[in-house]
């Protein structure tokens, strides 16, 4: 089966599109400690229809007496969600800094990090290669089956992998946002743990919307330091409508 994304005009069948708009939650256990903001561009960066995805994490006031955050992603895709074009991390996390840029050169089919000035060479990366945000709309343009796996290469500019999701059962889902019929989808973390998880018995959940907007409702994530919860509070949605 060809997968969606490597077949779909710009905007037809596109779950998500410039202008949505999604606020979240984040929580630890049942303590809220901090917020997330989702937003989708068009850029015309390189050509008419890129988009840009944004995510802005902060904990909350609360938490920064604890483990302060301040996070900034910034991913850049083709119109078609076929691969990544660029990807940026200003990460501010407890005492630790980091700006990181991934760049994608597709004539030579590499990516190559780099960390403020320190720069590591570039490695290869194969067709339709997503960095570790876009992945996340590349597994929206995907056909949901219960049982299914959705399989996309992805990098961080250090090293390449397959990201898996397998579909795993339909839930009803209540966060602040309402009640949400969903597919909870299963992450393959066992060898992505440079890219997604900081430990190496992470485990994650995602539910997706079951409908042709596939909204990301709600993510789980367990860690050594515990479980963590993020949670669709409010969104808006721009030409997707």
């Amino acid at each position: 089966m060809i997968p969606t994304w490597l077949t779909a005009e710009a905007g037809d069948q596109r779950p998500f599109n410039a202008g949505d708009h999604f606020l979240y939650d984040v929580k630890w256990g049942f303590f809220k400690v901090g917020e997330a903001e989702l937003i989708v561009e068009e850029t015309g960066e390189q050509e008419p229809g890129d988009l840009k995805f944004v995510i802005l994490v902060r904990t909350t006031s609360w938490a920064d007496k604890f483990y302060s955050v301040r996070n900034r992603i910034e991913s850049c895709t083709d119109a078609q969600v076929t691969q990544s074009l660029s990807y940026t991390k200003s990460q501010s996390e407890g005492g630790r800094k980091r700006e990181i840029t991934v760049t994608f050169d597709w004539d030579n089919k590499t990516a190559q990090y780099k960390n403020f000035n320190d720069k590591l060479a570039p490695i290869n990366i194969p067709e339709g290669c997503h960095d570790p945000f876009s992945v996340l709309f590349a597994f929206r343009m995907g056909e949901f089956a219960l049982g299914e796996y959705i399989r996309v290469p992805v990098t961080d500019g250090k090293k390449t992998l397959r990201a898996d999701i397998v579909v795993a059962e339909e839930e009803s889902i209540k966060v602040k946002a309402g009640r949400f019929d969903c597919l909870r989808v299963v992450p393959d973390t066992k060898d992505l743990g440079g890219i997604f998880s900081k430990s190496k018995d992470a485990s994650m959940d995602i539910w997706f919307s079951n409908d042709k907007h596939k909204l990301i409702v709600k993510m789980s994530s367990s860690v050594s330091v515990g479980r963590f919860k993020v949670e669709l509070r409010e969104y808006v949605l721009g030409d997707s409508q």
